[in-house]
């Protein structure tokens, strides 16, 4: 192995671990925040597939730089697809936990109570889910474009997912609240209705009294 490509191929390598690093929380994260738990099977063969690669790329280093270094290049576009196919599923399973968390609160509530939701979150979401929808519809992620640079958006989701779950506490305070001035005003209601239905039937007894009475 020549010095020159010893120092490309294991900084290549590195790269690699670094890469992995990140598509690894990246489906680490998939599986914890789905519900069922499921095995994703999509980004776990993509794992595997770069794993391949980067064996293949050991066992000709000594003997075939070229193909040695097309191994890492193809353990590259694997990983990266991995971590594509992973940000694809969180983006999905964050957005709709997302909004069955926020589900049973009315616009009125989260106006109030978390306005960055319609400001900040709900935005952001919809500008990841459609940069998903251009990566889902190349048939090969860009060479060039490693999934590094998307990583940032999966920090973004998890983070929002923790500000939904920082703000419930104060949706179902406010909520429980607006609710009770609720049914304090319909009772009022119910009350002022009883007493005018009284009176009238008072007024109309009376009313009834006197014209019997005149007769």
């Amino acid at each position: 192995m020549k010095d020159n490509f010893k120092t490309v191929y294991f900084d290549n390598l590195f790269e690699l671990y670094s890469l992995y690093t990140k598509v690894r929380d990246a489906v680490i994260l998939v599986e914890n925040f789905d519900r069922n738990r499921d095995m994703y099977i999509a980004p776990i063969n993509q794992l595997r597939s770069a794993l391949d690669h980067v064996f293949k790329a050991i066992s000709c280093a000594k003997d075939d730089e070229p193909r040695s270094a097309y191994e890492l290049k193809e353990a590259k576009e694997h990983l990266d697809r991995a971590g594509y196919d992973a940000l694809e599923l969180l983006a999905g399973s964050l957005g709709t936990g997302i909004i069955d968390k926020l589900s049973k609160y009315e616009t009125a509530t989260l106006s109030a109570v978390f306005p960055e939701y319609y400001k900040v979150i709900k935005p952001k979401l919809t500008a990841i889910k459609q940069t998903v929808a251009v990566i889902r519809s190349e048939k090969k992620g860009d060479a060039e474009k490693s999934f590094l640079t998307y990583f940032d958006q999966i920090t973004e989701m998890v983070e929002m997912d923790k500000e939904v779950d920082r703000m419930i506490p104060s949706l179902e305070e406010y909520d429980n609240k607006r609710k009770d001035e609720l049914r304090q005003q319909e009772k009022k209601s119910n009350i002022k209705q009883t007493i005018i239905a009284i009176v009238g039937a008072l007024v109309g007894g009376v009313l009834v009294f006197i014209v019997t009475s005149l007769l």
